[in-house]
């Protein structure tokens, strides 16, 4: 089984956090996104496992970061996802489809001789701003052990927010009948959540449905979206099951959802206070109400915080009262009354009171 991570996007949803770094370098409970996803592969899959990470924006950071952290635990393999323009400088690209194509090459030359082994030679495709609650072993277990040609897993949200998703349509069997883009009109609450895992002979079909509609384009096609090529896939016979997440997924695409999802962590990775003087932490004259991270080198003085804040390395929060935050290194506040806010890396702000601040990197206020 190979992994294919499409990570190319410039993540326009987190703008002004992804202008200096990737969206998957969102740093939340002393960790990036990307950290959070890769962390829970290594609880399933082995060291030889095949990791295609597909880059572009940024591609410098974290081919750097990844073979940093992360060489001796995969077998990790670039691809470059080239822009199809630029607007302002800022690089904008052709789709998801695009981006998992270009693991293609990885999967030619394969010999399948049976269905174990068809099913072991597939992929496992993750989205770069989603990681699901469930482990991954939860997910493998169902492609595994169905009989079927692939999943995707799904999970359920409110009708009136299903038409910012992908969205499928199933059988009394969950197996998938129909895909629908961000749907006009409302067609189910299913929302596709992010993995998918294929077996080689679905991916390999994936792959060429893809090319197919790739070949298509011209000056006035848009965004190549995966859904088509899946929909082919299932109109082609392809048994395709819609796994719904036990216990949901997290996403991190947007600010919102990103608070959602660091409330979850942080109910993980909330740092004890016994840690305090081996992470070099200062508290003077505070009240911590966890859960709450707090990074190395970090100072607190005269504040109250939490719950659901996490703080990220070598910060100083002087005089604030903060709730439901995430703070990234480097960062110094004084005098600041928020919930709900995102602060960037090296800022440096004074006296607000306000919630729902969005406030990005290198800002001094």
């Amino acid at each position: 089984m190979k992994i294919i991570g499409p990570i190319a996007g410039i993540g326009s949803r987190l703008r002004p956090f992804t202008l200096s770094k990737p969206k998957a370098f969102i740093n939340v409970a002393g960790k990036t996104v990307l950290e959070h996803i890769l962390n829970k592969f290594e609880n399933t899959f082995d060291s030889d496992t095949e990791l295609i990470l597909i880059v572009g924006y940024k591609k410098r950071q974290i081919i750097e970061f990844v073979k940093k952290k992360y060489n001796s635990r995969f077998k990790i393999v670039f691809k470059e996802q080239i822009p199809r323009g630029y607007n302002d400088d800022v690089p904008f690209f052709w789709g998801l489809a695009d981006a998992v194509y270009l693991a293609h090459e990885r999967f030619e030359g394969i010999t399948i001789d049976s269905k174990d082994k068809d099913k072991r030679e597939g992929a496992l495709i993750f989205l770069a701003d989603m990681i699901p609650i469930d482990e991954y072993s939860y997910i493998m277990y169902r492609y595994f052990e169905s009989d079927v040609d692939g999943i995707i897993t799904v999970m359920e949200v409110p009708e009136e927010d299903a038409s910012s998703y992908g969205v499928v349509l199933v059988d009394e069997n969950f197996i998938i009948k129909k895909l629908v883009e961000k749907p006009k009109t409302y067609v189910s609450n299913l929302a596709i959540a992010g993995p998918y895992a294929f077996s080689h002979s679905a991916t390999t079909a994936l792959l060429n449905n893809i090319k197919k509609y790739l070949d298509q384009r011209n000056e006035n096609t848009k965004e190549i979206y995966l859904t088509e090529s899946l929909q082919d896939l299932v109109d082609s016979g392809f048994k395709i099951a819609a796994v719904n997440l036990k216990q949901g997924i997290l996403d991190f695409g947007r600010p919102s959802a990103l608070l959602n999802g660091s409330k979850y962590l942080l109910e993980l990775y909330s740092t004890k206070k016994e840690e305090y003087s081996q992470l070099n932490i200062t508290i003077d004259k505070s009240f911590i109400k966890n859960p709450v991270f707090i990074g190395k080198s970090s100072e607190i003085i005269n504040s109250i915080i939490g719950p659901y804040v996490s703080i990220g390395a070598s910060s100083k929060i002087e005089n604030c009262i903060l709730e439901n935050c995430v703070i990234e290194k480097n960062t110094i506040l004084r005098n600041i009354i928020s919930g709900s806010s995102i602060i960037g890396s090296n800022v440096q702000v004074e006296n607000i009171s306000k919630d729902n601040l969005i406030i990005g990197d290198k800002s001094i206020f």
